[in-house]
């Protein structure tokens, strides 16, 4: 199991071990599917299962994780009608973000955006994937926050961060995936939404979706026509 192997600090272990685990899902160090052992993470952690267990709560709660029948957890793994699911539904709750976000937004917020875009600019100069995906995420959520909305921030956080684990870092590494252009489509509807112009913004949203959308089916084809068959 090849998660971060430090050990915890003094801060509550509960809420670190989720940061670790989530982390390694999101960068691609747990596969989606794979088992989560209580013993075994506890051991790398240095930590109890007890804080094991409550932060595997924690994470099913937000979509990271799933419990069997047999109380076994596994990284999320989605079908391929699972992910067009959340896909629509995800056009349908950020594509409404994008828009509070151009109407909602301040200073403060378009600053951090800014800031966020930059690190994802660094990133994608090296061809750090996974930093990039990371940055990714968190310019994600910062274009959420812009909304002022905590529901729907809330909504957004359990419907498309389990994406960026599952399909998010396999899709930026695919061969024919271009960080560039990936950019660009950020820089044009953060530049909307720096506007205030939300149907501008929400245009600028629905085309970056269409692109990635279609890498991430072209992705899951591809692994399905290789996989061997039972």
């Amino acid at each position: 199991m090849p998660l971060i192997a430090s050990k915890l600090n003094t801060q509550p272990a509960r809420h670190q071990v989720a940061d670790k685990i989530r982390e390694s899902i999101l960068d691609g160090s747990l596969l989606p599917g794979e088992r989560l052992v209580e013993r075994k993470l506890a051991e790398t952690l240095g930590t109890s299962q007890s804080a094991i267990r409550e932060a595997l709560i924690q994470l099913e709660l937000e979509g990271h994780v799933y419990k069997k029948p047999n109380s076994a957890t596994f990284v999320t793994h989605f079908s391929q009608r699972d992910l067009e699911n959340t896909i629509a539904v995800r056009r349908a709750l950020e594509g409404f973000a994008v828009e509070e976000a151009a109407r909602q937004s301040t200073r403060a917020d378009i600053e951090r955006l800014e800031e966020l875009f930059q690190q994802s600019q660094a990133a994608a100069r090296v061809r750090d994937f996974q930093k990039y995906i990371r940055h990714d995420l968190s310019w994600h959520i910062a274009m959420w926050e812009a909304t002022h909305n905590d529901c729907l921030v809330e909504s957004l956080r359990r419907v498309v961060v389990p994406i960026f684990g599952f399909s998010a870092i396999r899709v930026a590494m695919q061969p024919g995936f271009n960080l560039t252009n990936d950019l660009n489509s950020h820089r044009v509807l953060l530049d909307a939404i720096a506007a205030g112009e939300p149907e501008r913004a929400k245009r600028a949203f629905h085309a970056a979706m269409n692109d990635w959308s279609e890498q991430a089916s072209h992705l899951y084809s591809a692994e399905n026509a290789e996989a061997p068959k039972s």
